[in-house]
């Protein structure tokens, strides 16, 4: 089992968001992810960051360093129609999970104040 935990600072999600604009949201999130946050009756900046915690919290399970990173986009954040966040792989992420033998990963998100917190299990064969 591998255990990756983030917490991000709001505004500076929100910082980044209002300095790069769409190219930023185009290069962090999945179309899907920003129509989820957008549709959410809440803070879209909390819901946002909470999804940069969880893929920062997977890439630290996946074993990635500066030198070994995937895109962001790689790593989905989606909600499942109860609610719940499921964490989805694609591309790179998903080659470096199957290298790292992980078959489940699960995810726990939550924002109070000015911070969002992600934790991603990992089990492995």
């Amino acid at each position: 089992m591998l255990l990756g935990t983030d917490l991000v600072w709001i505004p500076e999600i929100q910082r980044s968001i209002m300095q790069f604009g769409e190219r930023y949201l185009q290069r962090m999130f999945s179309p899907q992810e920003l129509s989820d946050c957008h549709s959410l009756h809440q803070n879209d900046y909390a819901s946002l960051a909470a999804r940069v915690a969880a893929k920062e919290a997977t890439m630290k399970i996946l074993g990635l360093t500066k030198e070994s990173v995937v895109p962001w986009n790689s790593i989905e954040v989606i909600r499942r129609q109860n609610g719940s966040p499921v964490l989805r792989l694609h591309r790179q992420a998903l080659a470096f999970a199957r290298a790292a033998r992980i078959d489940e990963c699960v995810l726990s998100l939550s924002h109070e104040h000015d911070y969002a917190i992600a934790t991603v299990i990992g089990t492995s064969r």
